[in-house]
Formats: structure tokens, C-alpha cells, sequence
């Protein structure tokens, strides 16, 4: 079991723990400051995000290291950027929400830095190399956070929380 310790201004320890049959076993999981997005469907990897939201890493679940980080900085303005905004406003970063759609490849999202600029925006990043593919193009528009679901798909709530949205590459 994996669960970020949200402590607000101060950091987001996460803590890993499983039972060994006798007891429970918990771990600090990487440093302090990373918040669970998702496991991998094969259950070997997890998915965090930086609590400052700047950087993407895939952790072993067995030893907690790293095996590929991706930073924020890869990823391009939100297109309405408006020149006269400050550098503060136009730095992108990655939502608290994302996952794994399948063993290779991650969904996350842009929402919240994008909001100011428009609607949100959702990335596709090969997970083995951490290395950004595309952004997502939807058929219509999408204001949600994705969630993966690890078989192939992802999902989106409607802006009044009135349909749910599955979609698969």
C-alpha cells in the first residue's frame, strides 16, 4: 500500500507498506517530498510527482529508486500565453493526478497551470524512458483531470460531474 502524507507548505512524505504475513512493514519511499500518482499494472513500479509538481519520476517498487525522471520544463506554454504574462504565471507543471495507462505509457495533466490560459491540457509520456510522446487532442473539450484505470484507458469527469469519459489510445 502506498500513501502520501500531504502536509501541506512543509512537503508530502510517502510511505510504502505491505504485510510480510507476520506484520506490517512500512518504508519511507524515496525522499520527502514526493506524492503518489499511480503503481503499474504489473504492480513493480509507482509513478510520484515532486511536491512542487516540476518533476515526473517512475520509482522501483522494490528498492524505491529511480529509473527515469521527466521535468516540467520539457513541456511547451499553454498556446493562449499571452506575452505580457509573468514567467511565474506561464511556468507549466504537472496535476497531483495521472497514472499509468498501461506498462509503458503515463497520462498527466497540466490542468491547474493551464487553467489561467484555457482549458487543460492531458500528455501522453513513455514511461520506460520518460520521455514526453504527445499531447493528447480530444474530440471535444476536456476540463478534467485524467485517471488511468492500467488496462489501456484512461478516464475524464464532465465539468458538472455528469458523465464519465473512458478513452484508450
Amino acid at each position: 500500500m502506498g500513501l502520501t502524507i500531504g502536509e501541506g507548505q512543509d512537503g508530502s512524505p510517502l510511505r510504502w507498506g505491505n504485510w510480510d504475513g507476520h506484520a506490517l512493514i512500512v518504508h519511507s519511499f524515496g525522499d520527502e517530498d514526493r506524492v503518489l500518482l499511480g503503481v503499474s499494472p504489473s504492480g513493480d513500479c509507482l509513478l510520484t510527482v515532486t511536491h512542487d509538481q516540476d518533476v515526473l519520476a517512475v520509482h522501483r517498487v522494490a528498492d524505491g529508486s529511480v529509473v527515469a525522471e521527466l521535468t516540467a520544463d520539457v513541456l511547451p506554454s499553454h498556446p493562449a500565453f499571452e506575452e505580457e504574462a509573468t514567467d511565474d504565471e506561464a511556468q507549466v507543471f504537472f496535476d497531483y493526478e495521472g497514472g499509468f495507462v498501461d506498462e509503458s505509457t503515463l497520462v498527466v495533466g497540466t490542468v491547474e497551470s493551464d487553467e489561467e490560459f484555457g482549458t487543460g491540457r492531458h500528455w501522453l509520456v513513455d514511461a520506460v524512458h520518460m520521455r514526453l510522446i504527445d499531447q493528447i487532442t480530444y474530440p471535444f473539450e476536456v476540463p478534467a483531470l485524467p485517471n488511468t484505470l492500467g488496462d489501456g484507458t484512461w478516464y475524464t469527469v464532465s465539468e458538472l460531474n455528469q458523465a464519465l469519459h473512458i478513452w484508450a489510445l
